[in-house]
């Protein structure tokens, strides 16, 4: 196994019972990276997290951090602290006392040392000068980079971070997660964050890999994800998208059928192909607000249709357009960003869509739900 790799996951799989929480989950996290893992409540990524800590054991397969197979080494003994959602700091200890208990707990390190370390920790999540400060004296922001602190002062090779960021409120976990990225680029420790929230996943990641029933669906860094996801889920579950059902593909363009010609509701449109199709094929077409243009007017080259509705909603405002010609009801959204040139839309104005084709995605349909259990 490559030295530069911190984490490597082969053919992992967990079971509780007849419940497949992890179905044989692989890949590697490389050292120094922010790897973030993505999927709805009962996906799996709890228990991933948590067998990658040592909380629970793999049914099957193996789990290697800094090179070293450690199915069978405690929580206690593994090179990696996580950081959990409810942060656990002692509200009857100070600051520097909160940051260096693991230190005490590990022995073997004069007093001064133990403090010298905690000020360096302190430091490096900007908490300099507050040791003697209460926990009930900081904020939830302050509180947080306490948690971090008691975890980096123990210098792991992985930190696990299990959605740090849940309970605090939208400014303030806006504000985090570009702190924690700078942070995590400092200090260059190995960063392995769960989540749903799709913004912070997007945001402070190096890798990200979106996990659904179990599977891992893809692995990729976050703009790949986004641009070009590799399942239905993926496009669906990543972010906002319009989904037109119901289309049907009459074109396959490209060397590698990368391109298609598809009919939905008798609108011709031309889409990347997500996945291997074939002329005849049924597929969802997925493409989202902020990639649409909109023109005010009847063009060519475009679809038509009328505004039904204009949200306003602080940096954008989203435009919902029924389309005119399509021989069934169909509505699509159009985020329209507050800049100078931005076109000025009414309810009830004829406007014309378009979009470049490698910015919608087609899939075959997929009938099952995506969520079991919560594991």
């Amino acid at each position: 196994m490559s030295p530069e790799i911190d984490i490597a996951l082969v053919q992992v799989t967990k079971k509780f019972g007849n419940l497949v929480a992890v179905n044989n989950v692989s890949f590697e996290v490389p050292r120094g990276s922010f790897f973030s893992i993505l999927g709805p409540s009962g996906s799996g990524k709890t228990t991933l997290l948590r067998m990658i800590a040592g909380f629970e054991t793999p049914t099957s397969g193996d789990i290697y951090i800094g090179g070293q197979r450690v199915n069978d080494v405690p929580p206690n003994k593994r090179p990696c602290n996580m950081v959990f959602q409810r942060l656990a700091l002692f509200p009857m200890m100070n600051v520097l006392d909160n940051v260096t208990f693991g230190l005490r707990r590990r022995g073997g390190m004069s007093k001064a040392e133990m403090e010298r370390r905690a000020k360096d920790a302190l430091a490096r999540v900007g908490l300099q000068g507050l040791e003697k400060r209460k926990i009930h004296q900081l904020s939830g922001g302050q509180q947080q980079r306490v948690a971090l602190a008691r975890s980096l002062v123990l210098e792991p090779t992985v930190l696990l971070l299990d959605e740090p960021l849940g309970s605090l409120d939208l400014k303030l976990r806006q504000s985090m997660k570009l702190e924690l990225k700078h942070l995590q680029a400092r200090t260059g420790t190995t960063f392995v964050y769960i989540t749903h929230d799709q913004t912070i996943a997007l945001a402070m990641s190096d890798t990200v890999a979106v996990i659904n029933r179990g599977k891992i669906e893809q692995i990729a860094p976050p703009e790949e994800l986004y641009r070009r996801p590799a399942t239905h889920f993926v496009a669906s579950f990543v972010g906002e998208n319009n989904k037109l059902t119901q289309g049907r593909v009459i074109g396959v363009r490209g060397a590698q059928g990368e391109q298609v010609e598809v009919d939905i509701a008798g609108l011709r449109m031309v889409s990347r192909a997500g996945e291997a199709l074939e002329i005849g094929d049924t597929i969802d077409l997925f493409i989202r607000p902020e990639m649409i243009s909109l023109r005010p007017g009847k063009h060519e080259n475009g679809l038509l249709g009328k505004v039904s509705e204009v949200n306003f909603d602080g940096s954008h405002s989203l435009v919902i357009v029924d389309l005119l010609e399509s021989q069934r009801p169909l509505s699509i959204n159009v985020k329209i960003q507050h800049t100078e040139d931005a076109p000025e839309v009414r309810a009830g104005d004829v406007v014309t869509l378009s979009w470049r084709w490698d910015a919608a995605n087609a899939f075959h349909p997929v009938a099952q739900p995506h969520t079991e259990a919560e594991v």
